[in-house]
C-alpha cells in the first residue's frame, strides 16, 4: 500500500543519532564541508556498504543531503526543512561539534528522548509538577515502565524531582535544551513501541 511518508518521529531520529558510527560520519562532514562515500569510508574505517547505509539513515532523518557529481555522491550537513526537528537538531549538533562535545555525551542526551514514552512523560510535565501516581495516570504507563523511563530522564536532567513531585527538567547543554524543547512541542501520535 502506498502511504504518504511522514517524517520520522523525534524519538526515532534520536535513536539514529545515538550511535558512534553515525556521529563519526557527521563529524567528518562537519570538518570537511563535503565528502563522498569513499572519503568517508577511509576516514571512519567502515566498510562501503555500512557507510552507505548509515549515510542513508542520516539523510532519511533530514540531517544530511547529497548531490551527484559524475560517478560520486557527495554529502554535506544540511537540514531537510520539511522535517520540523531537523534544522534545530542539526544546529545543536553543530554546536556540540564546535564545542568538542564527546560522542558519549551526545549519545547520552539523545537517548533521553529515544523512546516515545519518554517524550509523553516530558509533555505531561510541561507547565506542571506531578506525583508518580498522577504521571502514571497521565501517560498510562505501568509503575515499572514509568520508573524505568523516569530514571533515564532524571539521570540526564530532562526531568527533576522535588520531594514527591516530578517536574520538567533543565538539561545542562545546548543539545539537551534543544531536545527537551522539541520533545515538549512534538505532536505525539501514539505509535506502538516495544
Amino acid at each position: 500500500h502506498n502511504m504518504i511518508s511522514l517524517p520520522p518521529p523525534l524519538w526515532r531520529t534520536c535513536r539514529i543519532l545515538a550511535a558512534e558510527t553515525r556521529l563519526q560520519l557527521i563529524w567528518n562532514i562537519f570538518t570537511c564541508g563535503e565528502l563522498c562515500v569513499t572519503q568517508l569510508m577511509e576516514l571512519t574505517n567502515i566498510s562501503r556498504t555500512n557507510t552507505s547505509n548509515q549515510l542513508r539513515l542520516l539523510a532519511e532523518h533530514g540531517l544530511i543531503v547529497s548531490r551527484r557529481e559524475k560517478m560520486n555522491v557527495i554529502y554535506r550537513a544540511e537540514a531537510n526543512t520539511a522535517m520540523r526537528f531537523a534544522p534545530p537538531l542539526l544546529a545543536a549538533l553543530k554546536n556540540g561539534f564546535n564545542h568538542s562535545m564527546s560522542f558519549k555525551s551526545i549519545i547520552r542526551q539523545a537517548t533521553a528522548v529515544s523512546h516515545g514514552r519518554r517524550i509523553e512523560i516530558i509533555q505531561a510535565l510541561r507547565g506542571k509538577s506531578l506525583s508518580f501516581e498522577d504521571l502514571g495516570n497521565a501517560t498510562g504507563l505501568s509503575p515499572a515502565a514509568l520508573s524505568r523511563h523516569l530514571l533515564k530522564l532524571e539521570t540526564r536532567n530532562f526531568v527533576m524531582r522535588n520531594g514527591k513531585l516530578y517536574r520538567y527538567g533543565k538539561p545542562g547543554n545546548t543539545l539537551g535544551k534543544v531536545l527537551i524543547k522539541l520533545a515538549a512541542n512534538t505532536c505525539t501520535t501514539t505509535v506502538p513501541q516495544q
